[in-house]
């Protein structure tokens, strides 16, 4: 399998990560509302009912996921395609944006009526449609990666055009650092509609930040549904200046000298990375 990625900057992209908000930002913030009674998120391998959880707090995850739509849909990574989710933290259910072909469904318009509950063999518990027909790509990668509190699948055009090539998508653009490690290409342009597909596509992601699927599309992983969804807008326009770039001469990427140990040159934190640009666009798609 083609496992072409771009250059490699940062041998820690995540320092900071300890800072994530409280207030249910972050993996723990929600486990501690899930599990009032607990101070840490029960073993993702216990087996689960929806009875046993906090029904108010799912509901701030699932607004959570129909907000993250709407932000995709307005950054035209998805259109009536693509899907976020969102690990129920203590859990080994996962909160994922329903299959809404059938209704035609504006996803600009996303609702936590449009969120349904699934475990982790793609069986939904909770919900008044489907789960997406690539939610295996979902789960089999929540089953390979306990760092993993979102997943982002999407079909941006800048990513996609990089998939076809054997250009790599480098870290050109001082707020796509995260991805310094490289973005392999997972060399297949087929539905991932089984398990055996998800976790091919898990294998090829490895402990990286994304991948991109060869003539479809990317996926993009975080601790939050918030980090996964502002990487993925990132990374797409990230590919789009490094194509412009291309057009005017040599790109020049990042170099390791030029980043300090945080996540940015300024010293910006992960949780500034992620909730400055995540409350800018929420608030711009409740307009």
């Amino acid at each position: 399998m083609d496992q072409r990625a771009g250059t490699a900057l940062l041998g820690n992209p995540v320092r900071g990560i300890q800072g994530l908000r409280a207030g249910g930002r972050g993996v723990d913030g929600v486990a501690a509302q899930l599990h009032p009674d607990q101070s840490r998120p029960r073993s993702r391998h216990r087996s689960a009912t929806m009875s046993s959880y906090n029904t108010e707090a799912i509901a701030v995850l699932k607004e959570k996921i129909a907000t993250s739509t709407r932000i995709l849909v307005r950054e035209r990574l998805i259109g009536p395609f693509g899907h976020p989710s969102s690990r129920i933290p203590g859990t080994d259910l996962v909160a994922v944006l329903g299959h809404t072909h059938d209704d035609v469904k504006d996803l600009a318009e996303t609702d936590p009526g449009d969120v349904v509950v699934m475990d982790l063999d793609g069986e939904v518990v909770d919900g008044s449609m489907d789960a997406p027909g690539e939610r295996f790509m979902h789960t089999e990668i929540y089953r390979a990666r306990s760092d993993v509190g979102a997943v982002i699948h999407a079909h941006p055009m800048h990513c996609i055009a990089f998939s076809m090539t054997d250009a790599p998508l480098a870290p050109v653009w001082h707020l796509c650092t995260l991805f310094a490690d490289g973005v392999p290409v997972y060399d297949s342009a087929v539905q991932i509609d089984n398990p055996e597909r998800g976790r091919a596509v898990a294998a090829a992601l490895g402990d990286r930040k994304g991948i991109l699927l060869r003539g479809h599309g990317l996926t993009v992983v975080g601790m939050s549904i918030e980090e996964a969804t502002v990487s993925a807008v990132n990374l797409e326009r990230s590919a789009r200046l490094q194509i412009m770039a291309q057009g005017l001469g040599a790109v020049e990427t990042i170099d390791r000298a030029e980043l300090t140990d945080d996540l940015l040159t300024d010293g910006l934190t992960l949780e500034e990375y992620t909730h400055t640009q995540w409350d800018y666009w929420a608030m711009e798609t409740a307009r």
